[in-house]
C-alpha cells in the first residue's frame, strides 16, 4: 500500500468518496422505481442518518400516480427514459437530478462530516512501526463501523423482500416482521407505530395480504409508496441511532469481513 492510500483518519477520508459515488448514481438515473427506493436507503446509511426524516415521507408522494397514472415529476426525473411513464425531456430530467443533488446532497454532506469528525479516530504509529500509520478508506466498512454496514445489509434485504413480487402470503408478513425489527432497530414508522404494531396491523388488515403480497402492478406501485412513506423514515432514524452507538473498527488484511455486504 502506498502512503497516499493511507489516512490517519480514514472515516473522514472515506466520506467524500462515498457521497461522490452516491451522487453519480443519481446523476446517471435509475432503471426502476425499486432502484430509486434502494438508493434512498443508501442515502440514509451513507449520510449517517443526517437526511431530514420528513424528506422521505414527502418523497413518497412522488410514487402516487396522478390521474393519468404517471409518477410524480421528481421521481420521473430520477428515472431513465425507458423507466419513466411521464413525457419528460432527457435534458430537463438531467438538470432536475443535478439540481436535487445540489439542493439536498451538498448540504447533507456538510452535516454528515460534522457529525463524524468529533467521533472519528486518528490512528498513530508507534516507535517500532515500519509502516506508515493509517488505513485505506477503500478497504473499510461504512464510516469504518462494521455495525453500520451490518445495518445496511439488514435494511437492503428487508426492502428487497417486499419490493419485488411481494411476500408469499399473510403468514410471511409475520416472518418479514423479524427482518423489519432489525432494519428499524425498533424505531417507529412515520405514523408513530412501533414495528411490532405495524406488523400486527398489516397481518390483521383484510387488505394486508394485497398490500404486502400481491404481484399486481397496481398493488406493487402502492407498496412502493407505502415503503417510502413508512419504512424509509424509520430506517433513517435507525441509522442515526446506530451511528451514535457504534465504534470504529478498521479492517486489516487479517480482519475478517463477515458482514455479507459490499463496502459502500
Amino acid at each position: 500500500m502506498t502512503m497516499s492510500e493511507q489516512y490517519r483518519r480514514p472515516a473522514e477520508a472515506q466520506l467524500p468518496q462515498t457521497l461522490r459515488a452516491l451522487r453519480q448514481d443519481l446523476l446517471d438515473g435509475f432503471e426502476s422505481r425499486k432502484a430509486v427506493l434502494l438508493w434512498l436507503q443508501e442515502l440514509a446509511i451513507s449520510t449517517l442518518g443526517q437526511v431530514a426524516t420528513a424528506r422521505y415521507a414527502d418523497f413518497a408522494y412522488e410514487f402516487r400516480p396522478d390521474t393519468n397514472y404517471h409518477e410524480g415529476v421528481v421521481l420521473s426525473a430520477f428515472l431513465t427514459p425507458a423507466a419513466r411513464s411521464r413525457n419528460l425531456a432527457d435534458d430537463v430530467a438531467s438538470r432536475a437530478r443535478q439540481q436535487w443533488a445540489a439542493n439536498v446532497i451538498a448540504p447533507i454532506q456538510t452535516r454528515t462530516f460534522r457529525s463524524i469528525r468529533n467521533q472519528a479516530t486518528e490512528y498513530v504509529g508507534s516507535d517500532d512501526d515500519t509502516d506508515e500509520p493509517g488505513y485505506d478508506p477503500d478497504e473499510q466498512t461504512m464510516a469504518v463501523r462494521p455495525a453500520l454496514e451490518e445495518l445496511h445489509v439488514h435494511q437492503q434485504e428487508t426492502l428487497r423482500r417486499v419490493l419485488g413480487t411481494g411476500l408469499e402470503d399473510r403468514a410471511d408478513i409475520l416472518d418479514w416482521g423479524d427482518d423489519l425489527m432489525l432494519a428499524t432497530r425498533g424505531e417507529p414508522v412515520s405514523d408513530g407505530r412501533a414495528p411490532g404494531e405495524l406488523i400486527r396491523d398489516l397481518h390483521n388488515d383484510p387488505s394486508g395480504d394485497r398490500i404486502m403480497c400481491s404481484a399486481d402492478p397496481a398493488w406493487r406501485m402502492h407498496r412502493q409508496l407505502w415503503v417510502c412513506r413508512n419504512l424509509l423514515p424509520a430506517f433513517n432514524r435507525a441509522v442515526q441511532d446506530m451511528t451514535d452507538r457504534s465504534i470504529e473498527e478498521p479492517q486489516t488484511d487479517t480482519t475478517p469481513d463477515d458482514t455479507g455486504g459490499s463496502h459502500l
